[in-house]
């Protein structure tokens, strides 16, 4: 897969004292990847934390510590889904785009996802406009009718803003299918594994579903 392995820290007590459990598990996949894979796989890694490691340091803090965070990762990218969760939408979008100018200050090539905060057309409008993030989850379920995600991720790729499509943990695998399909056919930079937060089933179904359609539109090229 070309990114994994989502991995989610829901209370601050999951990352450890310091951050010293994610560091640890962080670095656990990275060296696990390269005991496993091919020496040419080069999947970025992407945790969701929930807003804990906002929680667990002052936000002057966070850029170190994310800077930890890419050396225990090495040699892959990481994407950090969620650092902070503010009690508003304006803070949030403020606290993300304070931490994202901060990395990019001091080199740390850690990219970071909204997700919280984040959940309409006009939301995603707002974190793009404002340059807070690197990527925005556009979720399935929360926008609406499928044209809203089809216009959020044309959206993101007029305005070179990182899209990755996603949705909930909870969705069916006709939702999950449907999903496929819109990214398809608009190329998000990454699709979220649905439904479930396992990995074979979303992995099954979504892979499924994409190559059985590209073979079927292949097909009826040379047919026609």
């Amino acid at each position: 897969v070309a990114m994994l392995p989502h991995a989610s820290f829901v209370h601050v007590n999951d990352i450890g004292p310091r951050g010293k459990t994610m560091l640890e598990y962080v670095g656990h996949v990275s060296r696990r990847i390269q005991e496993r894979g091919d020496a040419d796989y080069q999947p970025r890694l992407h945790f969701d934390v929930y807003g804990t490691i906002g929680d667990a340091f002052l936000e002057a803090d966070i850029p170190e510590f994310l800077r930890k965070v890419e050396e225990a990762a090495k040699p892959y990218q990481v994407l950090i889904e969620s650092p902070i969760v503010a009690s508003r939408r304006e803070s949030q979008i403020l606290s993300m785009k304070q931490l994202r100018k901060a990395l990019l200050a001091r080199r740390i090539n850690v990219k970071i996802v909204a997700d919280e905060w984040c959940n309409t057309l006009d939301d995603i409008k707002m974190f793009a406009e404002a340059n807070a993030v690197d990527f925005v989850q556009v979720k399935t379920p929360d926008l609406g009718g499928l044209h809203n995600s089809i216009d959020a991720v044309l959206y993101c790729l007029k305005e070179n803003v990182g899209c990755c499509l996603g949705g909930s943990a909870n969705e069916t695998d006709i939702s999950a299918r449907a999903t496929a399909q819109v990214a398809l056919a608009t190329q998000p930079q990454f699709l979220l594994s649905k439904p479930g937060i396992g990995a074979d089933e979303g992995l099954m179904i979504l892979t499924n579903e994409m190559t059985r359609t590209l073979a079927l539109m292949k097909d009826s090229q040379w047919c026609s």
